[in-house]
């Protein structure tokens, strides 16, 4: 009893010493002109507040989505952690984001949050000189995949489809070489650190986040699709032979991968689930919307193993790696956000079509604005 007293008192003190301090950092910042960086300083004072609460216990956290996630809640991995230290110490992990010379913004971005939330296997992949030889004067990790003869003429079928198979090919090169990997999108919203390591812990090959509806067809079929621009791939010869059904599929230097990994998901795998409970069984929490895009999306994680590759599989759950259409141009439907805005466990947001809420810009504009919207409106929520 008096233990618990004292617990509560500390988390008094430090959610009114937190506010304290975020509320001296927003009465200065209102008194300077803001720029596009912003959102940093929102971030370090979100970072916080977050200190609050990670003190509250689970049963205290509410989700958007309806399910508080447990995924990814380890903690720091430390040498006095003697077995699971000396087991990864060694471990080549790399998190990867991709981009070209159009995209460069975001993914400076991105790597700085990236940075302050203290990762530092963090890696922008470069598709052409110029922005590979402008991130490593600016002193961020840089790895050069360049695109030969790219489509400039053709952004999406060309340059864009070249692009993302470039990705593919990259992305098994690496795992042969035994590196683990996080592939994700420069224009993903990171929420707070989650240790690598403990993906190898966890022992699947294959970690995927639920996408949306694209691509319609295998959504209409199966019931949900994964998301190419968010995953962790163990460095096992299983997970290497789920790339090479991959590439398989991505032959000729050219493909949408999104439309490539949910051939491969629902067509080649052939997948055993725990449980013998597909994901989309008929008691599975959904999203309860009435948006079009949102409204029925499946939530729960879900494990399972592939017959053909014998690579084990995880989909986190939505909380943890979150994915919906952000707001709505129709009179009187919401869109996800703030309504449906994650946990306080939630490790990144994945917002698409945010224009109603980041205001008038070019498509790079609204995607930087997207950082800032997920702190005030999501983050600042906890």
């Amino acid at each position: 009893m008096r233990q618990d007293l004292i617990r509560k008192l500390a988390v008094s003190i430090i959610f009114i010493f937190a506010n304290i301090i975020i509320w001296h950092r927003k009465d200065k910042k209102n008194s300077q002109n803001q720029n596009n960086d912003g959102w940093l300083s929102d971030l370090i004072d979100i970072r916080l507040a977050g200190q609050f609460t990670s003190l509250l216990a689970d049963e205290e956290l509410t989700s958007g989505v309806g399910y508080v996630t447990t995924d990814g809640m380890w903690g720091e991995l430390t040498e006095e952690d003697h077995v699971n230290y000396n087991k990864y110490k060694d471990e080549d992990i790399k998190i990867l984001g991709f981009t070209d010379r159009k995209y460069i913004s975001i993914a400076k971005h991105w790597y700085t949050r990236l940075s302050l939330l203290g990762y530092k296997e963090h890696y922008i992949v470069a598709h052409d000189e110029e922005t590979y030889n402008n991130l490593i004067s600016n002193d961020m990790r840089a790895l050069p995949c360049f695109i030969q003869n790219p489509d400039y003429a053709q952004p999406i079928k060309g340059l864009w489809q070249q692009i993302m198979a470039a990705r593919l090919h990259f992305t098994m090169e690496l795992l042969k070489n035994g590196t683990h990997l996080l592939i994700t999108d420069v224009d993903n919203v990171y929420s707070r650190y989650v240790p690598m390591w403990g993906f190898l812990e966890e022992g699947f090959d294959v970690y995927h986040a639920y996408e949306m509806r694209y691509p319609v067809d295998q959504y209409d079929q199966f019931g949900f699709v994964v998301c190419s621009g968010h995953q962790f791939l163990r460095a096992t010869p299983e997970t290497i032979k789920f790339m090479d059904l991959m590439n398989k599929r991505c032959p000729f230097g050219k493909c949408d991968d999104q439309v490539t990994y949910n051939r491969v998901f629902h067509l080649d795998l052939d997948i055993q689930w725990d449980n013998n409970q597909n994901p989309n069984h008929p008691g599975a929490l959904r999203i309860n919307t009435t948006h079009v895009e949102n409204t029925g999306l499946l939530v729960e994680s879900a494990t399972g193993r592939s017959k053909v590759t014998n690579h084990t599989i995880k989909i986190w759950d939505r909380d943890f790696a979150w994915r919906l259409a952000g707001s709505s141009t129709e009179p009187g439907l919401h869109g996800a956000i703030p309504d449906f805005c994650p946990s306080a466990n939630n490790w990144l947001g994945m917002p698409t079509k945010l224009e109603h809420l980041t205001g008038a810009g070019d498509r790079i504009q609204n995607k930087i604005a997207a950082f800032d919207i997920w702190d005030k409106m999501c983050r600042s929520k906890h």
